[in-house]
């Protein structure tokens, strides 16, 4: 990259010329990381914004090339989305359904307790049909937390202490994780 280029210079062809320059850097992050649901366009389109955001913010003199700089930038882009993939708050509210949007014969279909797909849908089943008793409160504390309500949330609702919700839905968990333990042996 000249000494001489700033940003305000470079044109559409220029930027994509200089882009091309940089794909094998592209092509090299692609195999390294895994980004579900990322195709081929995204990870161009990824490396054409950091590479607009290097142009932007490069200064020469500071001890390193420009495609160092270029590397290092989009790699942090990439681990960003990574992290933000791959929290679990996020991951939650990905999985989380409305009982009442979907109603509850379909729950089955969309219950996400666990990743296994069999345990989730032997999760769903057993809930649906009884065949784990739980207690009135258990029930609707269960029932409002996979609502994606908070404990203290359900406890204002329910007019029960924030203790008693957290309770109930440890008993209510360990009763399900007991159920299964025992239909896999």
């Amino acid at each position: 990259m000249k000494e001489t280029t700033c940003l305000e210079e470079i044109d559409g062809v220029a930027f994509e010329e200089i882009f091309s320059q940089y794909l094998p850097i592209v092509y090299s992050m692609q195999s390294r990381y895994l980004i579900r649901d990322f195709e081929s366009d995204d990870w161009l389109q990824e490396g054409r914004i950091a590479l607009n955001d290097a142009l932007r913010s490069y200064r020469q003199g500071q001890g390193t090339t420009f495609g160092l700089y270029y590397k290092m930038i989009f790699e942090n882009r990439i681990r960003s989305l990574l992290r933000r993939q791959q929290a679990k708050k996020r991951l939650a509210q990905q999985q989380a359904v409305s009982i009442e949007k979907v109603g509850l014969e379909t729950f089955s279909e969309q219950f996400h307790y666990h990743e296994c797909v069999e345990e989730s849908i032997y999760i769903s089943e057993m809930l649906l049909s009884g065949e784990v008793a739980l207690s009135s409160l258990e029930n609707r504390s269960l029932y409002y937390y996979l609502k994606g309500e908070e404990p203290w949330m359900i406890a204002q609702r329910l007019d029960e202490s924030e203790k008693a919700i957290h309770n109930a839905l440890n008993r209510a968990k360990n009763k399900l994780k007991k159920k299964l333990s025992a239909a896999k042996i």
